[in-house]
Formats: structure tokens, C-alpha cells, sequence
């Protein structure tokens, strides 16, 4: 069974400036990952961006370490990235989910559009019961299960 994913994107305004800590700020913000008392969580993930370039990826210990806050404190966050899709890890090292950020963000892209497909499929059976329901009430039922039988077997949608 996959990992879990809960991909959150707030909508905000483009930084001010562009720089490497601005732009890391923003995707923090951007994935709902920041908190607004520190900026601990733009610090950690830049600092797997960077060990993800240099393809070493990064440790707990070693961020424990660097940003000399607990090891607990970097495993929630660590937890926090993987779930939003961002981080992903191997063995015992953390990594960027792709070599480089556009390639992260084409690939969760990718990954909501198929979830939006499964949810336009699941959308259209709600509607196939919801009508059928709504048939059922007039006697109306049989109609409906001849329809929705064909299309099964035929693996055609409308």
C-alpha cells in the first residue's frame, strides 16, 4: 500500500524577492509546511535540497546536528515533507522527491491529475446511484441496471 499523501496548496503572492531562502520560504508556505513562529522548516528543507543536488540526500542526526534543534523536532518535520510529497526517504537518508524542484513539483502535478481522474470516475458512479435511486423511487429501477450493466461490460464510459 502507498504512502499516504496529503497534498495541501495555498494559494499565495509571489516573494517580494527571488532569492534561494525567499523562494524556499515560499514553497513552504505554498504546501501549508511553514509554521509562522520560526523558520526552522525553509532551513531543514533547504538543507535537503541541497544534500538531494549533491545526491547524498540527508540524515535526521545530521539536520539534528546542523540545525542544533532535537531530533524529535526533525523527524515530525521530516514526517510533515514526505507526507505533503515533497521529501521522500531511502534507507536512512531523506531526499528531494526528484533530482531538482521543477521535476518535484511536474511530478506531484502528475499525481493530482490522476487523482482528479479517480475522483471524476467516483463522481460519475455517485451520480449513476444517485439517479438510480431517484428512478427506484418511481418504479423506474430496472432501466438504470440495464444501462449501468452494458457499460460495465463493455468498459465504455459516457
Amino acid at each position: 500500500m502507498p504512502v499516504e499523501e496529503r497534498i495541501i496548496i495555498r494559494l499565495m503572492a509571489k516573494p517580494s524577492e527571488e532569492s534561494a531562502d525567499d523562494l524556499m520560504a515560499w514553497f513552504c508556505k505554498a504546501f501549508d509546511l511553514a509554521s509562522t513562529s520560526q523558520d526552522l522548516e525553509p532551513t531543514m528543507f533547504k538543507e535537503i535540497v541541497s544534500a538531494s543536488a549533491s545526491g547524498s540526500g540527508v540524515t535526521s542526526k545530521e539536520l539534528n546536528d546542523r540545525l542544533e534543534i532535537p531530533r524529535t523536532t526533525v523527524i515530525y518535520h521530516l514526517n510533515r515533507f514526505i507526507g505533503s510529497g515533497l521529501v521522500v526517504r531511502k534507507g536512512t537518508r531523506y531526499f528531494l522527491r526528484s533530482t531538482d524542484m521543477e521535476s518535484t513539483i511536474e511530478e506531484l502535478q502528475a499525481d493530482m491529475l490522476r487523482e482528479f481522474d479517480r475522483m471524476l470516475e467516483f463522481a460519475e458512479k455517485f451520480d449513476d446511484i444517485v439517479a438510480g435511486d431517484a428512478l427506484d423511487r418511481r418504479g423506474e429501477r430496472k432501466k438504470i441496471e440495464g444501462k449501468r450493466s452494458v457499460r460495465a461490460r463493455s468498459g465504455k464510459r459516457r
